[in-house]
């Protein structure tokens, strides 16, 4: 608001009536400061007579301190800096950004002209405030909710801004994070709040945007909640671990075992059972017995006769879902072909490129690939690469050296009768209306159904451990759940044949914070996250 459009600007106190006494420019243009607290302020304005002033104009930049509200506001104290630029800073020892201050600038002309002053423009000078930056930053995590860091920080920097007004929203945060190793990095505004403002000036917030047992560096900037106040410099780095979680995806059962980026974790255990087609549980499990977390394979005997197998791998906090594989021993395969036109190509001293085709008028669940260096002791280790169906090419590079000789196979893995579904549909986020949440999801692919869909289940569930499920229809492709208090839901579908349900879908993390994190056009107090984090445990 323009100081002329005040009531009662003609009561003011003589010296602001004095500077006015020149008359008024309107032609400055583009006036905008920035405030320290109890420093400076420093400001900058476009010349009044483009493409710029002559050399001989000089500008005085006019701060008048006042006291009072919008309506009756009365001169403190006048501050002032010259120059032939178009930017001056002026000090002001010992002066609150919290006061009202009115900011006009002087043009001089050469000699024998007429100096002008722009028309005053009066506001909070916190309206213009860049806050000090953040220091001594400590990031944490937090027990029993592995996709969050808490940040906390002393609040001195901060002032003039009181913790009431940062409880009330009027400080804004921005954060900055990236992982270990990785260059790329994201931005996220938060919402800072005070445990207790009337004993301490700590300040904190909860992000809940980040991966689990993950390493990650963070920095903070603060500003003014209000869009003129620049932003703060960014603080110094602060780097900590998010807590562990239950692993997210069953492991790959073939011979190697859960790979790491889904562990969420140091996997500390793998616990590996077979059972007889009628259900009966096999007592001798050999070497499978009790297999430790840095283990790869076990070995087990089996007589003739059809099995399902299964393997969890397991961390301090939970398990992951189960891996499984049907195993048909002593009955002749004749009927279940390999593949056909397999081919194995060097491309270069570290790499071979394995081709084939699919078996003729056979479905397959998928194909694994194995590979060893041929020794005059036999094999050595084999490596190997479970495929899907649809892949029929593979570039070796693991375990590859110059000058080797290697042994390579391709397997099909077929499917049996009998079976439930191997995964679930993939599900998706569509809307957020108040407390709801709408989902939709497409039909399990038809070469992994494994008989004919029946239903499909939503299994979701809260970070407090409560769980939900919704049972519906194979023909039913989106549904809505009611009903949800703020909070981190992991979301994800299993569906059904006549066998039973079958192994989940890849999941998503739905955070529905009450109030720490804003995202785009959202609610400040409805804001919603979705990362996809793969399968997750069966609940």
């Amino acid at each position: 608001m323009d100081l002329m459009d005040l009531p009662g600007v003609l009561l003011l106190a003589c010296g602001l009536t004095l500077a006015l006494s020149t008359p008024p420019s309107r032609g400055l243009t583009g006036l905008s400061c920035v405030f320290l607290e109890r420093v400076n302020v420093t400001c900058h304005w476009d010349a009044e007579d483009p493409p710029g002033p002559a050399p001989e104009t000089r500008y005085t930049l006019v701060v008048e301190k006042m006291s009072g509200q919008n309506g009756s506001l009365a001169l403190i104290k006048t501050f002032n800096c010259s120059t032939s630029n178009t930017s001056c800073t002026a000090n002001l020892p010992n002066s609150s950004v919290n006061l009202w201050y009115c900011v006009s600038v002087l043009t001089h002309r050469p000699p024998g002209g007429e100096g002008r002053q722009s028309l005053p423009r009066c506001q909070p000078g916190s309206m213009e405030v860049m806050l000090f930056p953040v220091e001594n930053l400590s990031v944490s995590p937090i027990g029993g909710r592995p996709h969050c860091l808490l940040l906390e920080w002393e609040g001195p920097w901060l002032h003039p801004m009181t913790m009431s007004q940062i409880n009330n929203g009027d400080l804004t945060s921005q954060m900055e994070y990236s992982t270990q190793g990785q260059q790329v990095k994201e931005l996220s505004l938060v919402r800072a709040r005070a445990p207790n403002p009337f004993e301490t000036r700590e300040v904190r917030f909860e992000a809940c945007v980040f991966r689990p047992a993950t390493t990650y560096s963070v920095r903070l900037r603060l500003r003014y909640k209000a869009s003129s106040a620049p932003w703060s410099l960014w603080s110094s780095p602060s780097s900590n671990s998010t807590a562990e979680d239950a692993p997210s995806a069953a492991p790959t059962f073939w011979r190697r075992l859960l790979p790491a980026p889904v562990a969420n974790g140091r996997v500390v255990y793998h616990n590996v059972s077979c059972r007889q087609r009628d259900g009966a549980a096999l007592r001798d499990l050999g070497t499978c017995a009790a297999v430790g977390g840095a283990a790869t394979s076990c070995h087990v005997t089996l007589p003739p006769g059809i099995f399902s197998c299964s393997v969890v791998a397991g961390n301090s906090v939970g398990v992951s879902p189960a891996a499984h594989l049907l195993l048909r021993l002593g009955r002749p395969e004749a009927d279940r072909p390999p593949p056909n036109n397999t081919t194995a190509t060097p491309l270069d001293e570290h790499s071979l490129d394995v081709r084939w085709t699919a078996p003729l008028d056979q479905s397959v669940e998928g194909f694994v690939v194995e590979w060893s260096a041929v020794t005059s002791d036999g094999p050595g280790v084999v490596h190997w690469e479970r495929l899907k169906a649809s892949q029929k090419g593979l570039v070796i590079r693991d375990g590859v050296e110059p000058g080797t000789r290697y042994h390579v196979w391709v397997t099909a893995v077929y499917h049996h009768g009998g079976l439930v579904p191997s995964t679930g549909p993939v599900v998706e986020m569509q809307d957020i209306i108040g407390n709801r949440l709408d989902l939709v999801w497409s039909p399990v692919p038809v070469e992994q159904r494994r008989g004919y869909i029946r239903q499909y289940a939503v299994f979701y569930k809260h970070a407090d451990g409560h769980t939900l499920n919704l049972t519906l229809p194979e023909q039913v492709l989106s549904c809505s759940l009611v009903h949800l208090s703020p909070g981190l839901y992991t979301i994800y579908m299993r569906a059904s044949t006549d066998e039973g349900f079958g192994e989940p879908g890849p999941a998503i993390n739905v955070n529905i914070e009450g109030g720490f994190l804003e995202a785009g056009p959202r609610s400040l107090y409805r804001t919603v996250t979705v990362e996809q984090i793969g399968n997750v445990q069966q609940l």
